[in-house]
């Protein structure tokens, strides 16, 4: 992994920030008052995608700020150093190995040809376009519908289309989506989108890829036979988001079945319908159809460990990654049965990749319990477990708050400036991926060459 790279990620990330905050610093940006600090923490939470709110985005700011925040939404999603790929390429500028390397290392496209990383770049955009104008498509009209006009129903179904795409949790909506509890299209459509942006662009591209060429090679259609696999990043990532999805459902059907405030009154296919939206959105995403306050607080810790988890790598999610958990998984398994290699699927995982997932996971507990310590010093009238969820919430980039006493604002509407620094840096760190942020500091090491005598430790 390059130092210089990172870097360089970091400082295009804070550009765009400081841009974007200038902007929504503007007086035609907001209807009530934004100041510089609130403006620069929206900045933040467009950017890396989070939706953690001090301002409500429907009431505080205008046409022009919510347009704002919405490109700075797509800008995070994709990857500021993509966009920029995509932009010589439609000049005509070729680009060179170094700059092929760095997009592939900051946006995290895992292509393993730095050759074909031109193609990649061309494959995600129009992945991303495609899947959002199909979103645009459904949830314009019926927005149109349900509002009852037809201008803002185009601008908020583009609003959430895009919100929703890249796992950001923004609203427009004054109320946010609590109207809409028992409304199918937007209990089923809303989560859709979360999980094709937080599986990743270059695996739902391959998986799409595997699903046309089995359709189109099958016998009932061609006599030919086309052998086609899915990669084991693939596979990994498709199959752990499912188990976490239904987990997560069932987390939720457990604790909240007879839960008063939320699901006890709610019919029992309503219930299956809600609690597959609060699973997706309380991994990658920030949507909620109920007041998050509302839950038990068993609900809520066992909700920490899914936003922890995260998405699939290359996508809009953040946390620490699926394919992270699956390799811890997979590590623990390989020493239980007293295995040498960590394999799965039939395959074994490289040493180094399964050293950084451990560093990862290592790393980021680290991060999440100096965070919370500070913050329980910082804001002392907040209850632990609303403080310690925000907390992992910002670093997953997941948006989800326990909320303001009801109100449609994040928790962290009540913190001070060194709170909300915090909670700043931890959504960058997130965005940028644990194990990055962290190396800009801690710099590269130079190999050494000496070897020192190895002594056992009791374990």
């Amino acid at each position: 992994m390059q130092i210089q790279s990172i870097k360089f990620l970091l400082a295009g990330y804070l550009g765009v920030i400081l841009l974007g905050t200038l902007f929504l610093s503007m007086p035609p940006m907001y209807h009530t008052n934004v100041s510089f600090f609130e403006a620069l923490f929206t900045s933040v939470s467009a950017m890396t995608c989070t939706g953690l709110s001090i301002k409500n985005t429907g009431l505080d700011f205008t046409i022009y700020g919510q347009i704002v925040i919405c490109i700075l939404i797509q800008l995070g999603g994709f990857g500021h150093m993509s966009m920029a790929g995509i932009l010589f390429i439609l000049i005509g500028k070729r680009l060179s190995a170094a700059e092929k390397e760095l997009i592939n290392v900051v946006d995290n496209l895992n292509n393993n040809s730095v050759q074909g990383i031109d193609k990649a770049i061309i494959n995600a955009i129009f992945f991303v376009l495609i899947v959002e104008l199909i979103g645009i498509a459904f949830l314009c009209p019926y927005f149109i519908w349900k509002i009852g006009d037809i201008k803002d129903g185009i601008w908020t179904g583009i609003f959430h289309t895009i919100s929703a795409f890249n796992n950001a949790g923004f609203t427009i909506l004054k109320d946010g989506l609590s109207p809409y509890q028992d409304d199918f299209f937007i209990n089923i459509f809303i989560p859709i989108l979360v999980i094709i942006g937080g599986f990743g662009y270059l695996s739902s591209l391959e998986l799409s890829h595997f699903c046309y060429t089995k359709v189109r090679y099958h016998p009932i259609f061609t006599h030919k036979i086309q052998k086609i696999r899915l990669s084991l990043n693939t596979r990994i990532v498709f199959i752990m988001s499912i188990l976490l999805l239904i987990c997560g459902m069932i987390n939720v059907l457990i604790f909240e079945w007879s839960n008063p405030k939320t699901l006890e009154h709610v019919p029992f296919w309503d219930k299956i319908m809600n609690a597959f939206f609060i699973s997706t959105n309380y991994r990658t995403s920030g949507f909620n159809i109920f007041e998050i306050s509302d839950f038990y607080e068993r609900t809520m810790f066992f909700s920490i460990f899914f936003m922890l988890i995260g998405g699939g790598p290359g996508g809009t999610a953040a946390g620490i990654k699926v394919t992270t958990f699956a390799m811890l998984v997979a590590l623990s398994i390989a020493i239980i049965r007293n295995r040498k290699d960590t394999t799965i699927f039939g395959r074994t995982i490289p040493p180094d990749i399964v050293s950084k997932a451990f560093c990862v996971f290592i790393i980021a507990l680290v991060y999440l319990s100096i965070s919370t310590f500070f913050l329980s010093i910082f804001e002392p009238d907040i209850p632990f477990l609303p403080l310690l969820f925000e907390v992992v919430s910002a670093f997953s980039t997941v948006g989800l708050s326990m909320g303001d006493n009801g109100g449609t604002l994040s928790l962290c509407a009540d913190f001070n400036m060194l709170g909300l620094l915090i909670v700043m840096v931890l959504m960058i760190s997130g965005k940028i991926g644990i194990l990055a942020f962290t190396l800009i500091f801690m710099g590269g090491t130079k190999t050494k060459h000496i070897q020192y005598v190895q002594e056992k430790v009791l374990i």
